[in-house]
């Protein structure tokens, strides 16, 4: 599976490379000299939006795509490059926050995440994921709606970029 860097100017499309399961460090602290070492040595493709360091990265043989447009447009041109399905699935997702490998959690496992949930959360849902790098704790809630309707949006969008 490809893994990816991403810029500090692209987050949202970090954050959605994650939610499809795909393994993306990001950082807004990491400056282009250090994105170009942790690219290379982690054979990871560049995704920016700055074309000097998108040349950068073609002259030190990094693979890297310029990424340009509205969000919709970054993930939507992203997915349709590299094959990936608009699909975001709880099982296969990363952490958005850290890009950590989430644990499920349900049954009388979800006792360990009691702590870290408002009681209200944890007594309505049954089956959890969560972060151990950085304890953060996610379910499919409300916002998983809003989730799948983007996906369905980008899945639009990439055919429109086909034609």
């Amino acid at each position: 599976m490809k893994t990816f860097i991403v810029d500090a100017m692209l987050g949202k499309l970090a954050t959605w490379l994650r939610l499809t399961g795909y393994d993306t460090f990001y950082s807004t602290k990491v400056h282009d000299d250090e994105l170009l070492r942790i690219a290379k040595e982690q054979n990871r493709i560049l995704l920016t939006s700055d074309a000097i360091l998108s040349t950068r990265a073609s002259n030190e043989g990094i693979e890297t795509m310029l990424v340009r447009g509205s969000v919709d447009e970054e993930v939507a041109s992203v997915f349709l490059k590299y094959g990936i399905e608009p699909k975001a699935d709880p099982a296969i997702s990363r952490c958005t926050k850290c890009n950590g490998d989430l644990i499920h959690v349900e049954g009388t496992e979800k006792a360990q995440i009691k702590d870290l949930v408002p009681d209200q959360t944890y007594n309505y849902y049954q089956e959890f994921w969560y972060c151990k790098y950085c304890k953060s704790v996610f379910f499919q809630g409300g916002q998983w709606t809003n989730i799948d309707d983007y996906m369905v949006r980008i899945a639009d969008l990439m055919e429109e970029l086909k034609s």
